[in-house]
């Protein structure tokens, strides 16, 4: 099974430095909401970023809701061989059900991860399709690989071993009950911490040009989803 995680997704409410500011309460009272509910968007509040810690590593939303609309739809997805996990900036980790549907709507998607990061799971009653977990993001690599000694932890990073995808196809195990974690980052700028790179076993480069995130996620899902031959299986 294919284990996708997106690290330091670029998802978080307000942080307290900024949400005072005057472009941030006209924003959130435009949307009918306190300053400390919304999300940081750097569409919205690139300006007043500026005032942050890692300003450009922040505010990104839409690489995960790209990301999540190439993840969810696949048919990997719908046969049950992916798992989708979020690794947020603040260590917490989200678990993403492979059946929920998400809003095509971007709008829409940022106020379902803004009740996610309040009531920590959507929807708040009922079986979660997102939920925030109490694992760490070490924790999860060590429960997805457990009972396996075939398990692989793989890293799209920058600096990589420079893989094609041939090669990155023949890497790959033909038997899908093996566990295959794959990072990926879901940050606009900046670099993942070793912390994080060090929990990786295998650092991959896919292309020589730094490729979007969901431009990564479909090289690999496809890919997988080839060498394990999920597509054909769904013709027999």
């Amino acid at each position: 099974m294919l284990h996708i995680i997106l690290l330091d997704s670029a998802l978080e409410l307000m942080p307290r430095e900024i949400s005072h500011l005057k472009q941030i309460q006209q924003h959130a009272s435009r949307r009918g909401k306190k300053s400390s509910e919304i999300l940081l968007d750097q569409t919205y509040h690139g300006q007043s970023m500026t005032k942050l810690a890692q300003s450009e590593h922040r505010g990104r939303p839409d690489i995960t809701f790209l990301s999540l609309l190439t993840i969810l739809e696949t048919p990997l997805c719908k046969e049950g061989l992916l798992g989708v996990h979020l690794h947020l900036q603040d260590g917490q980790v989200v678990s993403v059900q492979n059946d929920v549907r998400l809003p095509r709507n971007y709008d829409r998607f940022v106020g379902l991860i803004e009740q996610l990061l309040l009531k920590k799971q959507v929807p708040p009653q009922g079986k979660p399709l997102l939920s925030i977990t109490q694992e760490s993001l070490q924790d999860l690599i060590l429960r997805l690989t457990a009972g396996s000694d075939k398990a692989m932890t793989l890293l799209a990073i920058e600096g990589g071993k420079q893989t094609t995808i041939d090669d990155f196809r023949s890497l790959l195990p033909q038997d899908s009950s093996i566990p295959v974690i794959v990072g990926i980052g879901a940050f606009p700028h900046g670099t993942l911490s070793e912390e994080i790179v060090s929990l990786f076993d295998t650092h991959l480069e896919l292309d020589r040009e730094v490729m979007m995130a969901w431009h990564v996620c479909a090289e690999i899902i496809w890919t997988y989803s080839a060498r394990v031959k999920a597509i054909e299986n769904r013709y027999m």
